[in-house]
């Protein structure tokens, strides 16, 4: 047989037989292979007559848990990876209100108010990812057929690559990392239960099981079928967690008292959609295409070469040592996007305005009842904020006003960041508003609720960690044994501090910008920090300057002061 493309997707395979019928692809004919993840060879079927009497009558169609998967799968055109085929058990739970839900939630939150562009969804970046997921186990597949990977395990991963981000909330990462800890602050949350998007993936996916009749259904694929029992391992795919991993990478579970896992033969499956022992996966392969081309940060990294140059060694996925560099600079760009466009100062001041908005909302949704319940939890997305904007209710008054603000950007500032020294980042501790507050000029009226304190970390992936030191690497592609390799063997010029620590202040009030502006300078100076740098421009009012109503009513909420309306 003529040799395929390393990552070609058998688009028949259910009418061509298993996997094992499929000659496999040696390592030593990779140089000779194509390059596209899902190069494939397409038949010409005929398209099935939605209507089978060939009329223009209605019929009435039956329920959901009748409608059997799509025998062939589905086509999809993709910004990033071009033509991908969803196969008939992915394409049953695509066609669920559970997954159709994440066309509603924007993968970078509130990005999009500074990167107009940025309005791409968790839809199709979950796409993305099971696509690439599908790609790598069938690489594998083909190159390592001694690895034994059957169709059952191929689809388990694929799908835990489609549905490991179900559980996200509204506008993403706000969610978990600024929303629920304010409500957890104001005890509306109990502290102890632990809550996060990967733990509700898991919780949607058995309800959008029951709720869809998707046992029934997939069943009739008798090869490949999901029974409930598949559930298990699809949740351990998806959930695994970095403290579930030692200090070198080993796995030991005891943080989510996984001891013993479903698919633990093959361990190097759990390194495909989560990877905990290294961060190297196609989850973040995806994001950071994705992002990227929709902020125009391109990426500098080839994450086809990742693939093709991968092999599994005991029982880890291990990469040739050339791509050491291409794994730095992946690393770099996730640290580049975090500055640039997840961090953005106007953004941040933004997810603030929308966290103190959702916070106020609280009274009216409960948030604490829908987090626990899926069937409840799935009924809230982005358009929260048009719910609170429309909506008449007195309790939600707070909340509208602030999101009426948003709509007319007069948004929180930011007054300045101080950055700490990279000797002080084992032992500096996480700064509250009272802590800046406390150094606000004799005098000020500046007060903690003034004021918000933004705690930002940007690193490699894992905290003050280098995640290359826990990749393995081998010499050739037709070498049996991998290890790390240390920095100092790769480079002299590679990073040596894997973490950047800083402490953002904003004010909700332009009137207190001045005094949140000199108390940050003193926080700066008493720990011995550099000078803040970086706010909100301003910029001193002219007699003769021109300006509408706006102008007018902002000079007098900031005497002497106007903001300029150009800052956006």
């Amino acid at each position: 047989m003529a040799a395929r493309g390393l990552f070609a997707d058998r688009v028949h395979a259910d009418e061509e037989g298993d996997e094992d019928d499929e000659h496999p692809v040696a390592f030593s004919q990779m140089a000779n292979q194509r390059s596209d993840v899902f190069a494939a060879h397409m038949r010409d079927h005929s398209r099935v007559p939605r209507l089978p009497n060939g009329t223009n009558e209605t019929t009435e169609l039956p329920p959901l848990s009748a409608a059997p998967p799509r025998r062939h799968g589905k086509l999809v055109n993709d910004t990033i990876h071009g033509l991908m085929r969803i196969d008939p058990n992915a394409l049953a739970i695509v066609d669920t209100p559970e997954f159709q839900r994440l066309r509603d939630l924007k993968q970078l939150g509130l990005s999009h108010y500074v990167y107009p562009c940025a309005s791409h969804s968790r839809f199709e970046h979950s796409l993305g990812t099971y696509a690439l997921a599908d790609g790598w186990v069938t690489h594998f597949q083909q190159c390592q057929p001694e690895l034994g990977i059957g169709r059952k395990e191929r689809t388990l991963v694929t799908l835990a690559g489609l549905c490991h981000d179900l559980g996200h909330g509204p506008f993403s990462h706000l969610w978990d990392n600024e929303v629920l800890p304010r409500l957890r602050e104001l005890g509306r949350i109990d502290a102890d239960r632990e809550w996060s998007h990967e733990w509700m993936s898991c919780e949607l996916l058995e309800h959008l099981f029951d709720e869809n009749g998707l046992e029934d259904r997939l069943a009739l694929d008798s090869r490949d079928g999901l029974v409930r029992a598949d559930l298990r391992a699809i949740e351990e795919l998806i959930s695994i967690d970095k403290r579930d991993y030692d200090s070198a990478g080993r796995y030991h579970g005891r943080h989510s008292g996984r001891p013993q896992l479903q698919l633990g033969g093959k361990m190097y499956l759990y390194e495909i959609v989560a990877n905990g022992r290294n961060s190297v996966d196609i989850d973040k392969f995806d994001y950071l295409l994705r992002d990227g081309r929709a902020c125009s940060v391109q990426p500098n990294f080839d994450h086809r070469r990742l693939m093709q140059l991968s092999k599994v060694i005991n029982n880890k996925i291990c990469f040739k040592g050339s791509e050491v560099y291409t794994l730095y600079n992946m690393f770099n760009t996730r640290a580049n996007l975090h500055q640039v466009v997840y961090t953005h100062a106007k953004a941040k001041a933004i997810e603030f305005m929308v966290t103190d908005a959702l916070v106020a909302a609280d009274r009216h949704y409960r948030f604490n009842e829908l987090i626990w319940e899926p069937a409840r939890f799935k009924t809230i997305d982005d358009t929260l904020l048009k719910r609170i904007e429309w909506s008449t209710d007195d309790d939600l008054a707070q909340a509208r006003a602030i999101v009426s603000r948003l709509r007319r950007r007069d948004l929180y500032k930011f007054a300045g960041e101080v950055t700490v020294p990279d000797h002080m980042h084992a032992s500096w501790a996480r700064v509250r508003p009272a802590d800046i507050v406390s150094k606000a000029p004799s005098g000020s009226a500046l007060r903690e609720c003034d004021v918000i304190v933004d705690n930002k970390e940007i690193n490699y992936s894992m905290k003050s960690k280098d995640p290359v030191s826990n990749v393995d690497f081998f010499d050739n592609l037709d070498s049996t044994s991998a290890a790390p390799l240390g920095a100092e063997k790769v480079s002299a010029i590679l990073p040596r501090v894997f973490q950047d620590k800083k402490v953002r202040l904003f004010v909700r009030d332009a009137a207190k910008l001045a005094d949140a502006q000199a108390a940050l300078n003193s926080f700066a100076k008493s720990r011995q920090c550099t000078s803040p740098i970086g706010n909100t421009p301003v910029k001193r009012a002219r007699a003769d300057e021109g300006g509408g109503p706006h102008s007018a009513s902002r000079a007098r909420a900031l005497p002497g002061l106007t903001i300029d309306e150009r800052d956006r």
